[in-house]
């Protein structure tokens, strides 16, 4: 991992550690020890997001699963967003959603009201079980990912990495931190290679065979919870094909992950065997 994914990744533990207090650019860039330039040119490069705007999604996300939870009053909600009073959290949350957070605890799906991007319609794909070496880390998904990938980066030689005809990079997430279900800094990511024959001395998985929908991703692997917003939420709820809800859906990479780099992804969506 560069010096930037490690400074994006503690600056994003930096905002969730403090998402109930008011988070200013000062505070952002001393946090990683930079300059505020460097500190918005680091999101801009991770997010394509002025700080400020990632922070506010970050804030909406929690307050909208918080929500839904119904544990918590508004109010309640509001003052744990970072937001001083219900008004003033209540304003923002409408113009990110369209509605009042009272309407929101009536809403089913948190995914398909969030920020996503659209994706052509997907490939269905027949495959069969496959073996891969792996390794599992738990943690925010920007922290996790990056570890797993790194553990793993360690274990090959740079013919391995390099060469697209020896080795198959996969990427798992197992949870759904919007269903709140697992704490969001508790989600597991698996980071896996394939076609290895060689024994890497870290746990072996089968991959799962079967239906999926394997749908074409180019961007940056920090921006691919947008796609995943994407498919969980208004591809699933206006597509004919029903997603497996049970199995995890996992990625394939052209060639091994840089978070801040552009590449070619597929996203490969478990099916429910009567989906066609």
């Amino acid at each position: 991992m560069n010096d930037s994914s490690k400074n994006f990744v503690k600056v994003v533990r930096f905002v969730y550690d403090h998402m109930d207090q008011p988070i200013t650019l000062e505070d952002l860039a001393e946090s990683i020890g930079v300059s505020i330039s460097s500190l918005k040119r680091l999101f801009i490069e991770a997010t394509g997001q002025t700080p400020g705007a990632f922070i506010r999604r970050l804030r909406m996300e929690f307050a909208f699963r918080s929500l839904q939870s119904r544990k918590d009053s508004i109010l309640e909600v509001a003052l744990s967003s970072g937001f001083e009073d219900q008004s003033a959290f209540a304003r923002r949350f409408k113009e990110t959603f369209g509605y009042s957070p009272r309407e929101a605890r009536k809403k089913l799906n948190i995914v398909s009201e969030l920020e996503s991007i659209s994706l052509d319609e997907p490939d269905i794909v027949e495959l069969t079980d496959f073996p891969i070496q792996c390794v599992t880390e738990r943690g925010l998904y920007f922290e996790a990912a990056p570890k797993a990938f790194n553990i793993l980066k360690s274990k090959l030689t740079t013919n391995e990495l390099n060469d697209d005809c020896l080795s198959m990079f996969i990427g798992i997430g197992h949870d759904k931190p919007h269903d709140a279900e697992v704490k969001e800094d508790q989600v597991r990511f698996t980071a896996g290679v394939a076609l290895i024959e060689k024994t890497l001395g870290i746990e072996r998985i089968i991959l799962s065979g079967g239906r999926y929908a394997r749908f074409h991703y180019f961007g940056k692997p920090n921006n691919l919870g947008l796609a995943y917003h994407h498919i969980y939420g208004k591809w699933s709820e206006t597509s004919l094909i029903k997603i497996d809800k049970i199995k995890p859906a996992f990625m394939e990479f052209d060639h091994f992950p840089e978070a801040l780099k552009e590449q070619n992804i597929l996203i490969h969506v478990p099916l429910v065997s009567s989906s066609l």
